[in-house]
């Protein structure tokens, strides 16, 4: 006799085809972005971004934002400054994962010194056999 089995729900924690290059804007630019085609959760799986390019006089902002209602608009998540030469043992940016249901958005601008292109690693879970 066959006997059948089931699986739970899992996620599936892929690299996004949004990873790559960002040439720095003056005004906010989303590098990354995930609108929610459901009501089911899933979890922006973080970042890594490299700002190892940085210099003395550059500056960069990095924000998160979310959509926290069903047809809502986006909100400040948290947003973080960032100046002058990054320590060089630790060149880069880890962004933690945020929980979602509607929709993140990572967005970023460079208000001083010359604009840089930035390496973006983005991550996003989705639970197994859904969109």
């Amino acid at each position: 006799m066959a006997g059948g089995q089931s699986m739970p729900p899992m996620l599936a924690l892929r690299r996004s085809a949004q990873s790559g290059s960002k040439t720095m804007t003056v005004a906010w630019q989303v590098v990354y972005t995930d609108l929610s085609v459901s009501t089911i959760a899933y979890l922006f799986g973080g970042a890594k971004i490299n700002l190892s390019t940085m210099i003395a006089g550059d500056h960069i902002d990095i924000r998160a934002r979310k959509i926290v209602v069903p047809g809502g608009a986006f909100v400040n998540h948290d947003q973080f400054p960032y100046d002058d030469a990054q320590p060089a043992n630790h060149p880069s940016v880890t962004m933690p994962a945020i929980p979602d249901v509607y929709g993140v958005e990572i967005s970023m601008r460079q208000t001083a010194g010359a604009l840089l292109s930035i390496e973006c690693e983005f991550y996003a879970a989705k639970i197994l056999g859904l969109s």
